[in-house]
């Protein structure tokens, strides 16, 4: 839209009279198309990062060539599944793609080290190989996908601002991981039958990485089997893991979605009731005077009255690229605070608007009360204790109630014996304050209205009320104050309701020291304290979204959970496997939430987007644990046995999808692009999530296994006894 407008201005001006230009005042496009473009260059860095480390753990170009080449096979797809569903390429969609680099080589790694295996162990030929290798690790690339496309069904039905954040991100995500099982299991086996090949002899650098992984290997082995020898220490762990999370989670801040530095704020001034649009310029002109010799501020605008009444004004301020600035918008705001405060007069604040979009402040809190005397009398106590909150600034109340007003008394008795109706005396203000149509005359073809009304410095001052006069019984003129008294006196600007209750709403802006969540826990404190009886109160703008997206990502959390392990209950045809399959989960979460701590993040949109997603990430690596333990057991080894093998076999799979993941995800916590601020907690939660989950999922996952599958022997046993003698005794 912003270039369709660039190249349409050079006609419009055109046609302008001489010496008027059109510059451009403001552009919101700048931060959207650098976001995009930057976030592109993430997405190549990721595919980078991903390729070294497949590179690393494999050694061998060739097959790193396989998995590397279902990055753009399934990236370019999902480019196509978003073209038919009418998506768009935006910050969301991007973001999705960066995270789905780290995912859809999972699936292809899998293949491609199975097939690996089978040449270098079993010495298969690389047709047989791919063949068998595949047909082994099939069911456990289908689980994987199942299971991450539900983690992430639940986003597409998401409501309000948060379903239209996330709806296309979550359908781009699962439409690459559809496209990379689809891959995995095609392109991939076919690759390593061609090009694959198990080298006779191998270099130094392959035999260093190799004994360090045999290593590795064997101390895993070790361990794993320590741990099964100890299996109530290690779910003791895992009890004091969730512990620990449950602490984090009531220590972590929240708020809706970070400050981003989108190269642009707000100024805003407010003047008093009843203020003229010369003496709100006058004032303006101030702030604007401030803004041309603030420093990194490269353009603005200024707009009083307009849209908003006469005794408020606008700036709108452009800063400098964010290449040639050390500060952010946050850093400048700051700036300017005290300076717009030494301005007499009137209120002057600027701040930057919620980068979900539109203009509020981040705290909107409503107050309502059924009664407009006892709403307004606690107003100004409720405003002073909020104004005492540490980190609360910029406050201000919709509801003015200092509003000049003339008050017109009927004196009936007396009006009734002079003959004067409360219509004519209405009349009769309305035609001379007001101004009233009388008719209407046509002159060169052009119809215009017949205005009565006093001359305007006849009508300066209420004092000027006393010269009207009205018509009496018998047509005589009678002096209005013969028949009313007028009375000055303030009265609120406006009536405001919210859900049809008499309500105000106070706003204010946060310094960084206090996150939206707090803020609104301390005013909801305040009101409890302060206000009067029967007084409710309620959340607006950035402050309702925050509520209801928690509430809502909280539920989508849940039903995720509950999907994937009716899916893995369907595919491994068992209630129990799927319980063993998803330990992992709370394990992800616990290394998140504590990541997230340490980072001194917050609990957010994106963090939790992020939650959900790990349990289809952490998910991963229990499948193929677990469903290999259920190949083994099937050729008739023991439940300890199956998972040591198994640990063995998987661990190299393992490692290199967590660790592609981890690279994959990575540029999003480091925040490398514009605006990228925000996004950072989305990248923490998954780098700490699925580190941590890696690392515990290799043992708690095998002792969950072993102990619950003991426990169906058991119940088998005793179910099988009484079946026994019955047949016994017949």
């Amino acid at each position: 839209v912003a270039e369709n407008i660039r190249k349409g201005l050079p006609e419009i001006e055109a046609a302008l009279p001489p010496g008027v230009e059109i510059e451009t005042a403001f552009d919101s496009s700048t931060y959207v198309k650098r976001s995009i473009r930057e976030t592109l260059q993430t997405l190549g860095i990721a595919a980078i990062l991903v390729v070294i480390i497949i590179f690393l753990a494999l050694r061998n170009v060739r097959a790193t060539l396989i998995p590397g080449l279902a990055i753009p096979v399934s990236i370019i797809s999902a480019f196509a599944v978003m073209f038919f569903l009418g998506f768009s390429i935006n910050t969301f969609t991007l973001l999705a793609l960066i995270l789905a680099i780290g995912l859809v080589v999972d699936d292809a790694i899998v293949v491609l080290e199975n097939a690996y295996r089978h040449q270098e162990e079993l010495v298969e030929d690389p047709t047989a190989a791919a063949r068998d290798g595949t047909r082994e690790i099939a069911f456990a690339v289908i689980a994987t996908t199942v299971s991450l496309v539900a983690v992430f069904s639940p986003l597409a039905f998401l409501q309000g601002t948060t379903g239209r954040l996330f709806n296309e991100f979550g359908v781009a995500l699962a439409g690459a991981v559809i496209v990379s099982s689809f891959v995995a299991l095609s392109f991939t086996p076919m690759l390593c039958a061609r090009i694959l090949r198990v080298p006779k002899s191998h270099g130094p650098v392959f035999q260093t990485f190799e004994r360090g992984f045999e290593g590795l290997a064997t101390g895993y082995n070790t361990a794993l089997a320590w741990a099964l020898r100890h299996r109530w220490i290690i779910i003791g762990g895992a009890v004091g893991a969730l512990v620990v999370a449950v602490v984090t989670f009531r220590a972590l801040e929240r708020e809706f979605v970070p400050d981003e530095d989108r190269g642009w704020f707000l100024s805003f001034i407010q003047a008093p009731e009843g203020s003229t649009v010369e003496f709100t310029d006058q004032y303006q002109r101030r702030v604007e005077a401030i803004l041309a010799e603030t420093e990194d501020v490269d353009l603005y605008f200024s707009i009083v009255g307009g849209f908003v009444p006469v005794n408020q004004g606008l700036v709108f301020s452009m800063l400098t690229d964010w290449s040639e600035r050390d500060r952010s918008t946050q850093d400048v705001i700051g700036e300017l605070f005290p300076q717009y405060f030494g301005i007499p007069g009137v209120q002057a604040f600027a701040f930057a608007p919620s980068p979900i979009g539109g203009f509020g402040k981040p705290v909107q809190f409503v107050v309502q009360h059924p009664n407009f005397d006892s709403l307004i009398g606690g107003m100004e106590r409720f405003r002073s204790r909020a104004g005492a909150i540490p980190g609360l600034i910029n406050l201000d109340i919709d509801l003015k109630v200092n509003k000049p007003e003339l008050t017109v008394s009927y004196q009936r008795d007396r009006a009734e014996d002079l003959g004067v109706s409360v219509e004519a005396i209405g009349a009769t203000l309305e035609t001379m304050l007001g101004g009233r149509r009388v008719s209407t005359f046509t002159r060169d073809n052009k119809l215009y209205d017949v205005v009565v009304q006093m001359r305007p410095e006849e009508r300066a001052t209420p004092s000027d009320m006393s010269g009207l006069y009205v018509r009496g019984r018998e047509g005589g003129l009678i002096n209005l104050d013969q028949v009313a008294t007028v009375a000055e006196d303030i009265g609120p600007s406006a009536l405001l309701h919210y859900n049809r209750v008499r309500s105000y709403t106070l706003d204010a802006s946060l310094t960084p020291e206090l996150v939206l969540g707090e803020a609104i826990d301390s005013l909801r404190a305040a009101a409890a304290e302060v206000l009067p009886p029967g007084s409710s109160n309620s959340l607006a703008g950035e402050s309702r979204e925050l509520e209801d997206s928690g509430t809502a990502l909280y539920f989508a959390f849940v039903l995720a959970l509950i999907v994937v392990y009716m899916v893995l209950a369907a595919q491994f045809e068992s209630l129990i496997h799927p319980f063993t399959v998803l330990m992992a989960v709370p394990l992800a979460v616990s290394g998140a939430l504590v990541t997230l701590f340490v980072m001194k993040s917050t609990l957010n949109l994106y963090s939790q987007i992020g939650m959900i997603l790990l349990i289809g990430l952490a998910s991963k690596n229990s499948i193929l644990l677990v469903e290999y333990a259920n190949q083994l057991k099937a050729k008739g080894l023991a439940s300890i046995e199956a998972v040591l093998e198994a640990g063995r076999i998987r661990l190299r799979p393992i490692l290199m999808t967590s660790v592609a993941t981890i690279a994959g995800a990575s540029p999003i916590a480091l925040g490398l692009s514009a605006g990228s601020e925000s996004r950072i907690p989305l990248g923490l939660v998954i780098v700490g999530g699925v580190l941590v989950s890696t690392v515990l999922t290799l043992f708690l996952v095998p002792v969950v296994y072993v102990l619950l599958d003991a426990l169906q022997a058991k119940l088998s046993r005793r179910t099988e006894t009484p079946s026994l003698a019955q047949t016994v005794e017949a």
